[in-house]
């Protein structure tokens, strides 16, 4: 493997080191700055400047007193001005990009770079796999897209020699080898260098899982007790209820989501795979968000998933366990050892004998509620 000068300093695994990268290659080198301003929508018209996380002065209602955004480009004469939110190695603060649209930041922001206070700004989040943030208002793009932004030929000046070191990592990135079906899981889980980190490795791993009519969303777990946790969910449309929202007339027993979520507890102690299959309310709340609900809605809730538990229980295949937490209805722990074709054969098999049931309980409570 090749040697990096991002290794080397150990800011390889800093997203500020890959921040400042991309601000400086787009102040000092032109045909840089022309990719990625017409990647983001906009022309080098010249006169356009970079702020490299700016601490921005915040008047506002809820007592904040700043907001720090990543990277703002900018241009006074044109007035323009685009600002990225970059996630590498992190995801999104509580609501960050939702608080960065909001007219008191753009207010600040303005003043902040004496710009007109009614300036408009256009909002992208960058990551690693192009995810969605929290606001609507913020493009989601991803490396991929800075990738075809670096110059095909570049020089030897440090600027150029960094500029290719962050392309062999970002080709490393994407074309990271999947295991091969004798292969340890969770060897290859832990074999991770670069950019290519343990969510990267666990996407590709789940990637191979196919389930005809599942949508597959994955994420980090939010139990921060757990640590760092990826999961991927399987979920079907008509396996989602209705969705609750405050103040509006809906019972507690038609909000639901019936999902199997795959975890890879990667705590040095644990280091398992397992398989779960959930029932939360629609959207998802904490227990904590549960005490601020409605009484009459969570007392429906809780004796639907009770009845939802108890069809499970009855009708399981005895490969799984049958176990209720908050989330959880039952799972099943895969071998530590177990290699990556009979993971795929095993998964396949429990996610379809669990739907078979799954799919009935639906269609019973349908028959009777009809």
């Amino acid at each position: 493997m090749k040697e990096h000068i991002f290794d080397i300093l150990g800011i390889g695994s800093r997203e500020d080191s890959y921040t400042d990268l991309i601000a400086y290659a787009f102040k000092h080198h032109s045909k840089f700055r022309q990719n990625i301003l017409r990647m983001l929508g906009e022309q080098d018209y010249g006169n356009w400047d970079v702020l490299v996380r700016p601490s921005v002065p915040i008047k506002s209602e809820s007592g904040r007193k700043k907001d720090v955004p990543d990277l703002i480009f900018f241009n006074k004469k044109k007035q323009k001005v685009l600002l990225i939110e970059n996630k590498i190695f992190s995801d999104e603060g509580w609501e960050q990009t939702k608080r960065y649209a909001e007219p008191e930041f753009k207010e600040s922001l303005a003043k902040y770079i004496k710009l007109d206070p009614n300036i408009g700004i256009n909002y992208f989040y960058l990551t690693l796999d192009g995810i969605q943030p929290a606001s609507p208002d913020f493009k989601a793009i991803s490396y991929s897209d800075i990738l075809e932004c670096i110059p095909d030929t570049l020089g030897s000046s440090k600027l150029d020699i960094l500029l290719e070191e962050l392309r062999e990592r970002l080709v490393e990135y994407y074309n990271w080898s999947p295991p091969k079906e004798d292969d340890i899981v969770l060897d290859y889980l832990k074999n991770t260098r670069r950019l290519v980190d343990r969510y990267r490795t666990f996407k590709i791993i789940t990637d191979s899982f196919l389930n005809e009519g599942f949508k597959k969303n994955h994420g980090i777990t939010a139990n921060r007790g757990s640590g760092y946790i990826p999961f991927c969910q399987w979920c079907k449309e008509h396996w989602v209820g209705e969705k609750y929202e405050k103040g509006k007339n809906v019972s507690g027993a038609k909000c639901y989501n019936i999902h199997f979520e795959f975890q890879w507890d990667t705590r040095e102690d644990r280091e398992n795979l397992t398989l779960y299959l959930h029932y939360e309310i629609n959207p998802y709340k904490t227990q904590n968000d549960l005490r601020e609900i409605e009484e009459h809605f969570v007392e429906e809730y809780l004796q639907k998933r009770d009845e939802f538990y108890n069809y499970i229980k009855k009708q399981s295949p005895p490969e799984w366990n049958i176990s209720k937490t908050y989330l959880r209805i039952a799972y099943y722990t895969f071998d530590k050892n177990i290699r990556f074709g009979d993971l795929k054969k095993k998964v396949g098999y429990l996610v379809d004998s669990m739907t078979v049931i799954v799919e009935a309980y639906l269609k019973d409570t349908v028959d009777n509620t009809a």
